[in-house]
């Protein structure tokens, strides 16, 4: 019998129990296996977490961030007398959240603030969910419609004001998550492998090494989400005081305390006082020459807000905030307390400064004109021996003008005025229209015209060449010279009187040539002294170079140099370039540019009996707040003694001075002189561009037997030194005498 071919259907049932354990055998195997690798699978994306993720990725769970806010400090104030011309006030600006002023509600904050309201069985009820969710929406709207009840600010404006702060952050958002978010492409040859085995490998070597990336829907918060934004600049005290004391009403709305730097006395002194404004882009990144380290608040313009910055300018307080990775405050502290600066006294006399700027506004038609006095008339001259006595002119409506009123010993800046003028106001809160007025002046208001205007000095400057003469032996006071009215030749180095009526001044010794202005003797005295001394007398008494006021910008003018005259052969045309140098240069012309504080300090020279003085306008004296932190170094003034000046010097440039004043020949006497004071002085034409109107000087001091105060006058084209800048000087000196500044006398 053949045997039947073997099939397990019809196997013994002792071999079908053998295949079918073998067959769950095999099925575990694979059980096995499959965990097993899964397990390796995991351990080994565990062993990658813990061994090989980098250390930052890490530390970034647990990440905190530190951001340092300034508290502002208030600066310190500048005072004259009593008079306040700035300070820093407090004002109130209300800030709101960033999440409370949100139109569209950040889902993640608004599920933070369920949870903080509701506990976690309350969050089960889908309708109380619902109901907290809307409530926290009607809270924010009537947080927002409660401050402008408080603060009378339309509704409107609050919300348009929000939207922006809102749109603003959004950008600044969305560019942080772009950057965040992105994730890199997969490579051509990752595409390209082929497979099924590779692919898979590919897979897993991928999901084991890459850390995984965040999912777009993961939304990753800016700082600037979980901060105050200010909404209202500046309220009112009792706005500020409602918000505060009624929290409960205001969700996500507080009120900070800032400085804001005013000026009460608007445009008194304004190129003095000077502004401060808060640093822009131009300050940080140093395009300015503005050193601002990063406590800087607010920056010093001009002025004494400048100069004296280092006294002023209080130190800030630092307040430190610590955030988490989501940029939620962890703790926040002050770690340095706000210190105030010093304040500064100016010395200027407040009445003084407003006569002087209201005189000066007045010559320049930008007030009417109720204190100076008519210009001199046709009918009111009696002599053509002064400069004043010329035949009337047209009136000349000056470009700009300044006045210095300084103590003749010490330097002290009793008024310093400069004109146009303008509102320091408009620094903290002009109006378009404001700036664009003042920017538009073509006369540069914003020119301190006391220290930073150069111009030609004229006949004031003969005062310089009567020194450099005396000093040289080439002049004596009582040498006699005959003007015929022209030096050499009758169409140059004329006097007025001569292009005038064709004569000169006759015989005149040192005292009556200064006293008539005499040009002639001028030239002639500057041809015996020379170039080279002449300049060497000007560098000495100052021009040419700073006086060290403690005021910026501060101008040297210019001195002509003598050049090659003195050195060695040169040609008949140097020769005579030069020597037409020095003629010019004798009576204030040439290249020669010297400013009003440089002119005070040489009429206090010779008031004072030979000292150069160093003007300031920053008094001296202690102030109320002391402060460690702040430098309060004061302002180093003194004055060194002109070497070589002798004391006959002076007293003949004293009298030639007196003279040109109280004496009837005077240039001054008709439009300068005051009954009951003596005054010493000196007019000045000075000749500009032609077609121009000439500048109008007068230079002087008083009284003139006790110099106290130097008196210098400039109308930039004005016209007559004598008829435009003569009769604001003396309606200067009548308001010193009046009240009391100087002593009278009687004239001799």
């Amino acid at each position: 019998m053949l045997n039947a071919p073997h099939n397990t259907v019809f196997a013994p049932a002792h071999e079908r129990n053998e295949l079918i354990a073998a067959g769950s055998s095999l099925r575990l195997w694979l059980i096995g296996g499959l965990f097993t690798g899964a397990a390796v699978v995991v351990m080994s994306r565990l062993a990658w977490v813990q061994t090989q993720l980098p250390a930052d990725y890490l530390a970034s769970l647990t990440v905190t961030t530190i951001e340092e806010e300034l508290i502002p400090a208030r600066d310190g104030r500048i005072l004259a007398d009593s008079t306040v011309l700035a300070a820093d006030r407090e004002q109130y600006v209300v800030q709101l959240h960033y999440r409370w002023l949100q139109k569209n509600t950040d889902p993640g904050w608004l599920k933070l603030q369920i949870r903080q309201r509701l506990s976690r069985e309350e969050r089960r009820d889908t309708t109380l969910l619902e109901k907290t969710e809307q409530q926290i929406r009607t809270e924010r709207e009537a947080s927002l419609q409660a401050v402008a009840d408080a603060t009378n600010t339309s509704l409107s404006e609050i919300i348009a004001r929000c939207e922006r702060i809102e749109q603003r952050i959004q950008r600044i958002s969305d560019v942080v998550n772009r950057r965040l978010q992105g994730s890199s492409p997969i490579t051509e040859e990752e595409q390209e492998t082929p497979g099924f085995l590779l692919r898979w490998a590919s897979t897993l070597r991928e999901t084991l090494t890459t850390t995984p990336q965040r999912e777009d829907s993961i939304h990753v918060a800016v700082k600037e989400e979980e901060s105050w934004h200010t909404v209202l600049d500046e309220v009112s005290e009792v706005a500020a005081a409602q918000i505060r004391e009624h929290p409960e009403r205001f969700p996500g709305v507080r009120i900070v305390t800032e400085m804001r730097r005013t000026y009460p006395a608007h445009d008194l002194a304004a190129h003095l006082v000077g502004a401060r404004t808060k640093p822009t882009d131009a300050d940080r990144s140093g395009q300015e020459g503005v050193t601002v380290s990063k406590d800087t608040v607010r920056i010093g313009r001009f002025g004494v807000e400048k100069s004296y910055g280092h006294r002023l300018s209080g130190v800030p307080g630092v307040r430190q905030t610590v955030r988490d990775r989501r940029q939620r405050i962890v703790s926040s502290e002050v770690t340095r307390k706000p210190v105030s600066g010093r304040d500064v006294v100016l010395t200027i006399d407040v009445e003084l400064q407003s006569l002087a700027e209201q005189l000066l506004a007045e010559s320049l038609g930008d007030a009417e004109r109720t204190l100076l006095v008519p210009a001199v008339t046709e009918e009111s001259i009696e002599s053509v021996e002064s400069e004043v006595l010329s035949p009337p002119e047209p009136a000349h409506i000056p470009v700009g003008g300044s006045v210095v009123i300084m103590e003749a010993d010490s330097g002290r800046i009793a008024a310093a005025a400069s004109a146009p003028d303008f509102d320091l106001s408009m620094f903290t809160d002009g109006s378009e229209s404001q700036w664009k007025a003042v920017n538009g002046d073509t006369r540069q208001p914003f020119v301190s015209r006391c220290t930073s205007m150069a111009l030609p000095p004229g006949s004031t400057f003969k005062i310089v060449t009567a020194i450099a003469g005396l000093q040289t032996g080439a002049l004596t006071p009582e040498m006699p010279f005959e003007c015929r009215g022209f030096l050499s030749n009758p169409d140059e180095h004329r006097c007025l009187i001569y292009r005038l009526y064709g004569r000169g001044h006759d015989t005149v010794n040192l005292r009556s040539a200064m006293a008539q202005s005499c040009n002639v003797y001028f030239f002639d005295a500057a041809r015996r002294i020379g170039i080279g001394p002449l300049v060497q007398w000007t560098d000495r008494l100052g021009f040419g170079q700073e006086t060290g006021i403690d005021l910026p910008f501060e101008q040297s003018g210019t001195v002509p140099s003598a050049g090659s005259a003195s050195s060695g052969p040169a040609s008949d045309a140097a020769r005579r370039r030069f020597e037409r140098e020095s003629l010019g240069l004798g009576i204030g012309q040439s290249r020669l540019t010297v400013t009003p504080i440089q002119m005070a300090r040489l009429l206090a020279c010779v008031a004072n009996g030979g000292w150069l003085v160093t003007p300031h306008v920053v008094s001296d004296e202690g102030t109320a707040r002391q402060a460690s932190e702040i430098d309060d170094s004061p302002f180093r003034t003194g004055r060194h003694r002109v070497a070589g000046v002798t004391a006959d010097t002076l007293t003949a440039i004293r009298e030639g001075l007196l003279a040109t004043v109280e004496e009837p020949m005077g240039t001054g006497f008709k439009t300068v002189r005051v009954p009951g004071v003596t005054i010493a002085g000196k007019t000045g034409t000075a000749e500009t561009a032609p077609g121009k109107p000439d500048h109008a000087w007068f230079v002087g001091y008083v009284p003139a037997d006790k110099p106290k105060y130097v008196v210098v006058v400039v109308l930039e084209h004005g016209g007559s030194g004598s008829r435009a800048a003569g009769p604001i000087a003396k309606e200067l000196v009548k308001s010193l005498l009046q009240r009391g500044l100087i002593s009278g006398a009687t004239v001799p």
